[in-house]
């Protein structure tokens, strides 16, 4: 009676555990993609700040020397399904007048049509006021929808930009990624890592 006790509660935990994987594996798609699993620091000498990001993926400087993207597709040399940018500017925008600037730009460099804001809020990094928005667009040369999260954080007379840009359908992919980028970033690093 003991026996057959212990029995049913290892099948039960059996029972619940691959319940459990096999969720994860309709939600997630499965394992974390390989491109995804190694990771770098950045630092930018000019700036100061550093923040890791999946060494795998594609990677350049953008916003004249402030910054660096990173992007991957489906294997390294794909096209790209999502992108991270990262920069520090000089520019002397609120937080608010920075979105919008943004959200305009989106829809002139990018062909967004159909823009939704998703969703808006406050928040900060590293103790510093921040604005994250999230919207979605249609591309019309895609035919795709793309979702865009964006942060914007000030910090001595500098803004701060992360932004993410994804296809909509693989937003469970790279959200996670983004996320943890974002919880890697430091204002000052005192040099290369």
């Amino acid at each position: 009676s003991e026996m057959a006790g212990k029995h049913r509660c290892l099948k039960c935990l059996v029972s619940c555990f691959a319940s459990l994987s096999l969720i994860s594996v309709l939600v997630y798609g499965g394992s974390t993609p390989k491109l995804d699993r190694s990771w770098k620091r950045y630092y930018n000498q000019r700036w100061g700040y550093c923040v890791s990001y999946p060494s795998r993926w594609m990677s350049g400087d953008a916003f004249d020397g402030g910054g660096f993207f990173v992007e991957t597709g489906m294997k390294k040399r794909s096209r790209p399904l999502g992108e991270i940018d990262i920069a520090a500017l000089s520019e002397r925008f609120t937080l608010v007048d920075a979105v919008q600037a943004h959200l305009d730009g989106l829809k002139k460099f990018e062909r967004a049509e159909q823009m939704q804001i998703l969703e808006k809020r406050e928040m900060q990094i590293l103790g510093h006021a921040a604005l994250f928005t999230k919207d979605r667009y249609y591309d019309p040369q895609d035919r795709a929808s793309w979702i865009d999260e964006i942060v914007f954080a000030n910090r001595n007379q500098t803004l701060y930009r992360f932004e993410l840009e994804c296809r909509a359908d693989q937003l469970v992919r790279f959200e996670p990624v983004f996320t943890y980028v974002v919880s890697t970033f430091q204002f000052d690093c005192s040099s290369k890592p």
